[in-house]
């Protein structure tokens, strides 16, 4: 391993920003052996994504709560057994700084999710001390230290890697240990120790989810879907969930196999050849050359769906009347939000009142305004959401 040294003096606090490159499986894995002691690991990610659909890492940081940092260069392993190993291992708290890109990193790379996870961005919302709060800001705010920016955007899979380079990747955890020992006081304190493992539980949900390779419900999102009848939904889901395993299996991002202004015409038209789904906008020959008769297969095959098995057609817009209603809601959600001292976006985002608006809408189409048993509650009101806002929310959202 080899050794660099430094420090950075502030008037609040010293943070070493001296680091050890790890590199090659034998000091990886001596180092896995001593942090199997550990309580906890903190930890960031460094990976370039500009031409590919998984991230390329290029550097794994790791504080295990003393002065000293690691930089691991995942250039030079072969074995990551032992470190998959600690990352699995759940008496071992992994902690990170808005772990969402770190955890496609982990699981592009080594096909597991790290947990349990302990997010400081999260903890910063929960904590009122700021909504996606970046990095720098929260290290100002604890430790009243300055961090420099200049490589976020760096190449990290050149080497070697410049000094600037290094420095600026190992102060990314070198200041995360007494942050998260702050925080995770102050939330006991306030009892929200327990909302936060909530929230980091079901973020890691989403990523194991994304392991399973099911891709079904990826046509939901797509903008402007709810224009479309069921059986054009039932190609849609079709062409978005090949999309998917396309640019999974060719690693490209999704826009470049086919962008969803395209997906959403393919399936308005139902094109019958080649020349036909030639004319859709964006349909490039080269496509049409690779990917079109596949296509077109889908395209048959959606026609010869059953009935009984389409997908059932969405949601439209919220109308004037229905407005008012998310209004209400919204205004609801501020005022607890304000009670409780979080910010707005942390206790409900707009997003989750409209699904939850529209289940209320379609039970009352079929069921009379008084049925309020069968709504269908979006997942991120359960657990510690629930308890604070319904059933008051559904009540003033009536």
């Amino acid at each position: 391993m080899n050794q660099e040294t430094g420090n950075i003096n502030t008037t609040g606090h010293e943070i070493n920003d001296s680091y050890q490159m790890v590199e090659g499986d034998e000091a990886l894995n001596a180092l896995c052996r001593q942090w199997q002691e550990r309580d906890f690991l903190a930890m960031d990610t460094e990976f370039i994504r500009t031409s590919t659909f998984y991230p390329q890492v290029g550097l794994i940081q790791v504080n295990a709560g003393s002065l000293e940092n690691y930089l691991i260069d995942p250039l030079t392993i072969s074995d990551w057994t032992l470190f998959s190993e600690l990352m699995r291992d759940e008496g071992i708290i992994k902690i990170f700084h808005s772990c969402s890109e770190d955890l496609q990193v982990f699981m592009a790379s080594m096909n597991l999710v790290p947990y349990p996870v302990f997010d400081t961005q999260i903890a910063a919302a929960l904590l009122d001390e700021g909504f996606g709060m970046s990095y720098q800001n929260l290290v100002k705010v604890h430790l009243d230290i300055e961090l420099p920016k200049g490589e976020t955007r760096s190449d990290w899979l050149q080497r070697p890697l410049d000094e600037r380079q290094l420095h600026y990747a190992a102060l990314d955890v070198a200041c995360l240990p007494l942050i998260y020992k702050a925080q995770e006081n102050a939330l006991a304190t306030q009892g929200r120790l327990s909302w936060h493992a909530e929230e980091c539980r079901l973020l890691i949900e989403i990523y194991e989810r994304e392991m399973t390779g099911n891709f079904s419900d990826y046509y939901l999102n797509m903008r402007g879907a709810w224009q479309l009848s069921s059986r054009q939904l039932g190609l849609l889901k079709q062409l978005a969930e090949w999309r998917e395993n396309r640019a999974r299996d060719r690693d490209k991002p999704r826009n470049w196999i086919i962008r969803d202004k395209s997906l959403m015409e393919i399936a308005r038209q139902f094109p019958e050849d080649l020349n036909q789904l030639g004319r859709i906008e964006e349909i490039s020959r080269n496509f049409l050359r690779h990917e079109g008769q596949q296509v077109l297969d889908m395209v048959q095959e959606a026609r010869e769906i059953p009935e009984d098995a389409l997908p059932l057609e969405l949601p439209r817009p919220l109308d004037g009347r229905s407005k008012n209603r998310l209004k209400r809601g919204q205004g609801f959600v501020e005022a607890k939000a304000a009670e409780l001292g979080l910010p707005m976006e942390m206790l409900s985002r707009k997003r989750w009142l409209v699904e939850l608006l529209q289940s209320m809408l379609e039970t009352e189409r079929s069921s009379g305004a008084e049925n309020t048993g069968s709504i269908v509650v979006p997942t991120e009101f359960s657990g510690w959401r629930h308890a604070l806002l319904f059933p008051g929310l559904t009540e003033v959202m009536k």
